[in-house]
């Protein structure tokens, strides 16, 4: 009886998989590019039967269901004419491969629902589909890119996710060496209708780098189809409290062998931040508070500039290369004072000026070769990238004391980095179903620093006078590799890897005669899958992450700040370690929801150390934190009307951390949480109004808590000369309510600490495109994570 029982279950289950069809194929154009996340499926009166998308190398698998008996097989995409076959059950192929055709001028509308195509879950990457989610026309890049799920600006238009600014951002795949204003000002120069689609790689694989909890945003841009020049020039004026300026321009040219793209920008401006800290300190005999208000003025003068090529050798070859400088001359000026009460009576007060000249220069470079096969199975990547960064700072501070005693610091600061890197990416697709990828890179990095102080008046400083100049140098290598695997098992998907890292350090300084080594090996193991069923995607994904601290940081510098502020390094700082964790649904691409958090130990906390003695703070870095981070997010598009865009977005975090560090310890729990909403509405004669607003809630911390701010910003556009022109204004912050504030509260001391810049600030841009075709980039150089530690 039971080996009868057993086979029909065998039987039971070996007709399931008979029943389970599928259909096979690669979507290319006619130069046999191929086609990535295209639409493919089959319809029956209307109703859609099978969906799935194409992968970065145009194949794809579709199953069909037992119930299917005849129907229309279609591939869509934008620029295409659409691909029809009517199929049965009868005379079913096994594969279909399609050539797509271009349309002579491309659609406004896409035949299918695409909106509900538009973001699809794959791996560890939410992918979204811009022209399929229909917010690329009219739009430039950095508005098109805040409107996909989960990402925001802040009040200076730099992108944010979930609550962090320190994102990786990849360029087709590739890290940007862009940073700062000059990646902002480089997306915003797109057109929304250049970008392909955007992927989210909130926890990122084996195949990444381990570094950082933050995610990667990879911005895919369509390929040039047509070959010829185009590209475009823009400028804006800013005005808060100060006047500022930019300009910039980017250039195209394309043709059947080479791709050449050259941008450039130059920034003229003035800013200011208004910074009061004030310090309650329980002494004997009372309260001591210091109480302390600065005005920073940065004058700022910047320009960059980009080179890259691609040559395309044959069919199955590409090298190309890319090149960047940036050169900065920046002028800081600080004034301010610092009121020293005992019982609310003043006991003292020091006035504070500063000058600092900061020039900084930057030259980077790589060059990249890739192979990839006629049947796009197997993939070969190879890239050198080279990095030397420059800065010297310049200056004096002047503290004028009572009884006219005063101390005049004069500084000289020096700071070189060379940094270099290869590495090798190889992927190679076992199956229609299953793919893998092994990699591998070795790093190195050089610093020089080296620190001098002159003071007229030693007796009032708090270091001894050995310590008035510094110098540091810092050795690092770090060679690692992976193997990844990924597989697809009808509605389900799958991924896992392994990451093993070397890392080995030395750090030196000769005038404090200290001498630091370090070395370690770490495994980073990831493991993500997903499931879809018809309108609903889910997906979990966990990643091992590590945090290293920052080169300087392990320097022994001092740095004077002010009159009660010293800054200190730490030699003996060691990297941080995430156990990171999201679970993620989406429905009809549009309603997208996670739960996503980390937990960690050896986490970096900025010490605020009050010596009691001698009256004054040191600052550095620790590995003091041990705890848990976890949030909630959401986000949701509306559109009441074809001509109104809506999107809310909400996120939550809840914390908990303990440390013990001597004269910094505590243990505790915080929460917090912001509210962002967009809306936007296109007008007749091409005008656009678009507002958004914030509202960050009062949030807790274990050792502290910040006050709730929101704001909100208006503008509006104009598109003219066949939407060549695009004329915008508008007001960033009209409430003046952003702004920073954080009170921190540990072994009786309260530090209230409240940073304001420039916020309600009105501006003016003027963007002109000229040219044909859409904008294809070269690979660009992948230093992100050795720079990010600068």
């Amino acid at each position: 009886m039971k080996k009868l029982l057993l086979i029909a279950f065998i039987l039971c289950t070996t007709l399931q998989v008979v029943a389970q069809i599928t259909i096979k194929g690669v979507i290319k154009e006619q130069d046999a590019t191929v086609v990535a996340f295209a639409p493919v499926y089959i319809t029956n009166t209307n109703t859609t039967v099978a969906y799935t998308e194409t992968d970065d190398t145009g194949s794809y698998l579709i199953t069909i269901p037992d119930t299917f008996i005849s129907g229309t097989f279609t591939v869509s995409y934008f620029g295409f004419v659409t691909f029809t076959k009517e199929i049965s059950i009868k005379n079913l192929p096994r594969e279909i491969n399609v050539i797509l055709t271009p349309q002579q001028e491309q659609l406004d509308e896409v035949v299918i629902d695409v909106r509900q195509k538009a973001m699809i879950m794959k791996g560890d990457k939410t992918i979204f589909n811009i022209e399929a989610a229909g917010i690329g026309n009219g739009n430039n890049g950095l508005e098109t890119i805040r409107l996909v799920p989960g990402i925001r600006l802040d009040k200076d238009e730099n992108l944010v996710y979930r609550g962090s600014t320190n994102i990786q951002f990849m360029i087709n795949g590739k890290k940007s060496m862009l940073t700062g204003d000059a990646l902002r000002e480089y997306i915003r120069s797109l057109k929304g209708s250049d970008i392909e689609y955007i992927e989210i790689i909130a926890q990122p694989s084996a195949r990444y780098e381990a570094a950082g909890t933050a995610g990667i945003i990879n911005i895919v841009l369509k390929k040039n189809r047509k070959a010829g020049l185009s590209g475009s020039v823009n400028t804006a004026a800013y005005y808060g409290e100060y006047f500022k300026s930019q300009q910039g321009g980017r250039l195209f040219y394309n043709d059947s062998l080479w791709t050449v793209t050259a941008n450039g920008s130059y920034y003229n401006g003035q800013s200011v931040n208004h910074r009061h800290i004030k310090q309650t300190i329980a002494v004997e005999g009372g309260d001591k508070v210091i109480d302390q208000y600065n005005t920073w003025l940065p004058v700022t003068k910047s320009g960059s500039f980009n080179f890259a090529a691609e040559r395309k050798i044959n069919k199955n070859q590409v090298l190309s290369t890319e090149w960047q400088y940036y050169n900065d001359s920046s002028k800081e000026t600080t004034r301010g004072y610092t009121n020293e009460y005992l019982n609310n009576i003043l006991q003292n007060r020091v006035n504070l000026s500063q000058r600092f000249d900061a020039p900084e220069k930057r030259v980077a470079g790589n060059v990249f070769y890739n192979f990839t096969s006629d049947s796009t199975t197997t993939k070969l990547d190879i890239q050198a990238n080279f990095a030397r960064y420059s800065t010297r700072k310049n200056g004096f501070q002047h503290n004028d004391y009572a009884d006219s005693i005063f101390m005049n610091l004069d500084g000289e600061n020096k700071t070189t980095y060379t940094i270099a890197n290869v590495q090798a990416d190889f992927n190679q697709k076992l199956s229609k179903t299953i793919n893998f990828e092994a990699g591998a890179k070795y790093a190195y990095v050089k610093m020089d620093y080296y620190n001098r102080y002159e003071a007229n008046n030693t007796e009032l400083l708090f270091i001894p006078d050995s310590l008035l100049i510094n110098d540091f140098k810092y050795d690092e290598k770090l060679a690692s590799g992976y193997v990844q695997a990924s597989a697809e098992f009808g509605k389900w998907n799958i991924q896992a890897g392994l990451r093993a890292e070397y890392y080995r350090y030395t750090a030196s300084s000769l005038v404090s005669a200290q001498f630091n080594k370090g070395e370690y090996t770490n495994l980073f193991p990831s493991l993500s899958f997903g499931y879809k069923y018809e309108n609903n995607q889910y997906q979990f994904s966990y990643s091992r992450r590590i945090g290293r601290p920052d080169y300087l940081s392990l320097n022994p510098y001092y740095q004077y700040m002010d009159a009660y502020t010293l800054e200190t390094g730490n030699p003996a700082l060691k990297p941080q370690y995430y156990n990171s964790l999201q679970l993620s649904y989406v429905y009809k691409s549009m309603l997208s929801l996670s739960l996503y958090g980390y937990l960690y130990k050896d986490g970096f906390t900025q010490v605020i150390d009050y010596q009691r003695d001698q009256n004054y703070n040191i600052t550095y870095n620790a590995n003091a934190a041990k705890g848990s981070r976890f949030g909630f997010s959401a986000s949701m598009p509306y559109k009441p009307t074809d001509w109104w865009t809506m999107q809310l977005s909400f996120d939550t975090y809840l914390q908990s951390e303990n440390s013990d560090i001597e004269n910094f310890s505590y243990s505790g729990t915080g929460f917090g949480y912001d509210v962002n909403f967009y809306q936007s509405a296109d007008l007749k004669g091409d005008w656009k109004i678009v507002m958004s607003s914030f509202y960050t809630g009062r949030s807790t911390t274990p050792n502290g808590f910040s006050k709730a701010t929101y704001d909100v910003s208006l503008s509006g556009k104009k598109s003219l000369l066949n939407k060549k022109l695009l004329i915008a204004a508008g007001c960033s912050n009209i409430l003046k309510k952003s702004l920073y504030n954080h009170t921190t509260r540990v072994n009786n001391i309260a530090t209230d600490w409240t940073n304001k810049w420039e916020t309600r600030r009105f501006f003016v841009q003027l963007t002109y495109y000229f040219g044909s075709g859409k904008n294809k980039e070269v690979k660009a150089t992948s230093l992100d994570e050795e720079t990010n530690r600068m």
